[in-house]
């Protein structure tokens, strides 16, 4: 008698970020949505743009997405929204979605889905915020500390370094993660490329410590090869 497995396929990640009109999902639409799909260990970059209604969107919102600015700049180009949400759609159906407060863009592209579909959540149930992340990763390290030293004021400096709430920046600096420039910054596919980063900075180890011997020496050799001037 043959058993099959019963393994649940392990759900892709998608890293997500939405540009919107405001903050409240009854009143305000997402203009700009980005996923970057991790299915096997590869990433793809998915954009989609989508014209929003404008009269009841909040000024300071558009001020700090450059909404205008961007929307008015040559070889812009606004998808078609039935086909976006159908695409989009697919590319979150089982997904884990990650990002900076990926609650927020959850319930602004839900509310987009909402149109088409009776299900307007596929994605899986619990979402990942990188800021979060990154704090737990640095208290994790204060208990590490803390034990090695006898000196709990390690959570102390954690504390002060992220600040309450926790900014989010400041998470990102603290583990090695540059935040989004100026010019990329407020753009869904920039956030997106940095809530990628800040989950990878937490959740895989350093290439140094995870590299086999004959890589360790291959780094090594590469590295002598820049000091001489690429002569080996």
């Amino acid at each position: 008698m043959s058993t099959q497995s019963t393994t649940k396929p392990t759900p892709p990640l998608a890293f997500v970020d939405t540009e919107t009109t405001g903050l409240d999902p009854f009143l305000h639409d997402p203009w700009e949505i980005a996923v970057i799909l991790r299915r096997d260990g590869n990433d793809t970059e998915h954009v989609f743009r989508i014209l929003p209604d404008i009269n009841n969107a909040d000024p300071k919102a558009l001020d700090i997405n450059r909404y205008f600015e961007r929307v008015s700049a040559d070889g812009w180009m606004w998808h078609d929204r039935e086909a976006a949400a159908h695409q989009l759609y697919s590319l979150l159906d089982g997904a884990v979605m990650v990002g900076s407060n990926p609650a927020f863009d959850a319930e602004m592209i839900a509310h987009l889905f909402g149109r088409y579909y009776d299900q307007p959540k596929p994605w899986h149930y619990r979402t990942i915020d990188t800021t979060t992340l990154a704090v737990g990763a640095l208290y994790g390290r204060a208990s590490e500390w803390t034990r090695k030293e006898c000196d709990a004021a390690w959570y102390g400096k954690v504390a002060k370094a992220v600040g309450w709430p926790w900014k989010s920046y400041d998470a990102s600096r603290h583990v090695e993660v540059e935040p989004p420039t100026k010019a990329v910054a407020h753009t869904a596919l920039g956030d997106a490329r940095w809530a990628r980063d800040v989950y990878d900075a937490v959740t895989i180890p350093d290439a140094f410590f995870a590299a086999s011997d004959e890589q360790l020496a291959q780094m090594a050799g590469n590295a002598l090869s820049q000091m001489h001037g690429g002569q080996k």
